[in-house]
């Protein structure tokens, strides 16, 4: 048996990120170019693996986007497969959903299971229900996002698969909307391997969606990740879909493909704030640093999203710092779609905990010390210039004439140079 399906994810519809109309086609481009892949490769079917929209309440033109790429699937006879993802459920009491509007179309099949108090049933899917459908030798089981529910259904899932009769049936996927713990470090909710390993039995693929991170493990799960990218963070990723071949007659029974989408370049510049002492000695730093980072960002045919972050310690009032400036010369010197500056920088003043009982020459030592750390030239010597400063003013409440005390300073002053 050889058969050719499409595997996406994620493709957002609807979502006019950062407010720019550009962004609500970028998405919108992103799921017909998956689309127009499947048509010009004859792909026998194609599967969606949850959140085609951004949100359950979707406006005209979104529809009209989904429509419009269904609708081409369906005039080249690609039968569409989908598991609803959490931005695609109705809202609150709500118990119709815009894909379960697509499903009544004829435009897809939305697959889930029966969940009864007897326990889990996975009934072929009817043209309005059903938790599994067979195209040419594939048999296609579908689990929408159930949240922390989700645990507890997979444990049933290898029972309800054994008790299935597989007549006929060659190749066996299960569509899920979940992460799996490990692969997003930091991101709660995955679950862990070791949930999914004993649906390896019985399952040949299985199609994830719900994390943007692509990712494909020991051979049968894969993750496409998002058609576009839906946060910053995410620019570190290429998501795309998977274009799979079926071969029943191999030993590895399927080759996937991970084919990346044209998606809209996103950078993150970070630029350190510590070395300058003006205002104007900060922009000049950073308008070299654009300058030179400007070819990469240049690098595609689309305008880029452009986010710059100031990071670390203003050796200046912060409100000295002008920041529709600085966004200024990010869209003169690059050009973007979308520029983002942010402020991430701390102000140069530092606290004295009031538990702490210092003497006025402690006290005063802590807050020379503090200071002169905010200048990354004098930081690893701090203590030291600390103690100088502090020695120059007793000598001067001393009495000390100016001659030796320009005479201390420049003695103290070549020692810590040759240090």
């Amino acid at each position: 048996m050889h058969t050719d399906f499409l595997h996406f994810s994620d493709a957002h519809l609807g979502y006019q990120q950062y407010g720019h109309p550009e962004r609500f086609n970028d998405f919108g481009r992103a799921f017909l170019a998956a689309i127009d892949y499947a048509v010009e490769h004859k792909m026998d079917f194609a599967l969606v693996s949850g959140d085609l929209f951004h949100k359950s309440a979707i406006d005209p033109p979104t529809l009209l986007q989904a429509v419009n790429g269904l609708d081409r699937l369906r005039q080249a006879g690609i039968p569409v497969v989908a598991v609803m993802g959490n931005h695609d459920r109705p809202r609150y009491r709500d118990r119709f959903s815009w894909l379960d509007y697509l499903a009544e179309r004829g435009y897809l099949a939305l697959l889930s299971p029966n969940f009864e108090e007897t326990g889990l049933h996975l009934l072929p899917w009817d043209g309005s229900e059903g938790a599994y459908t067979d195209i040419k030798g594939v048999r296609i089981y579908g689990l929408p996002y159930l949240g922390a529910s989700t645990r507890k259904i997979l444990e049933e899932f290898p029972r309800a698969l054994a008790n299935q009769s597989m007549e006929g049936i060659k190749f066996t996927v299960l569509m899920g909307h979940f992460g799996l713990e490990g692969e997003m470090p930091g991101v709660p909710g995955g679950l862990p391997h070791n949930q999914v390993t004993p649906l390896s039995e019985f399952v040949d693929y299985l199609a994830l969606g719900h994390w943007h991170k692509p990712f494909e493990r020991e051979g049968w799960i894969y993750n496409p990740g998002s058609l576009e990218i839906c946060a910053m963070d995410e620019c570190r990723w290429r998501g795309g879909f998977y274009h799979v071949t079926v071969d029943t007659q191999s030993k590895s029974k399927h080759i996937a493909r991970h084919i990346k989408t044209h998606r809209r370049p996103f950078h993150r510049l970070v630029f350190p704030v510590d070395e300058y002492t003006t205002p104007e000695a900060l922009y000049d730093g950073l308008r070299k640093r654009l300058e030179e980072e400007r070819p990469a960002m240049r690098a595609d045919d689309l305008d880029p999203v452009v986010e710059v972050s100031l990071e670390g310690v203003l050796a200046f009032d912060r409100s000295a710092l002008d920041m529709e400036h600085v966004r200024g010369l990010i869209d003169e010197i690059v050009s973007p779609l979308i520029t983002r500056p942010k402020n991430n920088t701390r102000p140069t003043e530092f606290e004295i905990s009031p538990e702490e009982r210092l003497s006025r020459t402690e006290l005063e030592r802590q807050v020379l010390q503090d200071l002169i750390r905010r200048d990354s030239r004098y930081r690893d010597q701090a203590e030291r210039w600390a103690n100088l400063m502090g020695e120059v003013k007793t000598m001067a409440l001393t009495g000390s004439p100016p001659e030796a005390i320009v005479a201390t300073m420049r003695q103290r002053i070549a020692g810590l140079n040759e240090e």
